[in-house]
């Protein structure tokens, strides 16, 4: 699955953003676009740290990767040579991550997840769908964030690189 560009109404909203994604093989940074207007809202209110939404992007990259089968396209080059292989290892690195923070945090943690990073849902859409108010909404999105960066801190490195 290819990234399309957003459209002119998405882009209106407000709520996308260009991430760097470090390449760690050619220390080259690749821009994707992520919308996530909560995340990057409650960023930018201080409620969230740059690790937690580092944390949320490299989540969201991981599972449109490793379980949507989106195409990674930092892990699908080595310094700008296609290798299939390479781009395997990848998805099933990025699936296997997916499995960790899933046993780690639990199905409804992963939904949460979803809601918030794949799906884009806002703290407004979010609060509805779950019938909270949205302040512990707020709260939980904070909770998540931070309970998922110390799991990628604290992820086995089998889990990041082919050994």
């Amino acid at each position: 699955m290819q990234e399309l560009p957003p459209t002119p109404e998405r882009l209106e909203k407000g709520d996308i953003t260009s991430v760097y994604i470090k390449d760690p093989v050619c220390k080259s940074e690749q821009p994707r676009l992520r919308s996530s207007g909560a995340v990057y809202a409650l960023q930018k209110s201080g409620t969230l740290s740059d690790a937690q939404v580092a944390a949320a992007e490299q989540w969201a990259q991981d599972y449109e990767t490793g379980l949507l089968g989106a195409r990674d396209p930092d892990a699908s080059k080595q310094c700008g040579k296609p290798d299939p292989e390479n781009a395997l290892i990848a998805r099933i690195r990025a699936a296997d991550r997916c499995r960790y923070i899933r046993k780690h945090m639990g199905p409804l943690g992963e939904k949460f997840l979803t809601d918030l990073m794949v799906n884009g849902l806002s703290v407004q859409k979010m609060s509805e769908k779950h019938g909270k108010r949205r302040e512990r909404i707020a709260g939980a999105i904070d909770f998540c964030l931070e309970q998922l960066a110390d799991l990628y801190t604290d992820m086995p490195g089998q889990l990041w690189f082919n050994k």
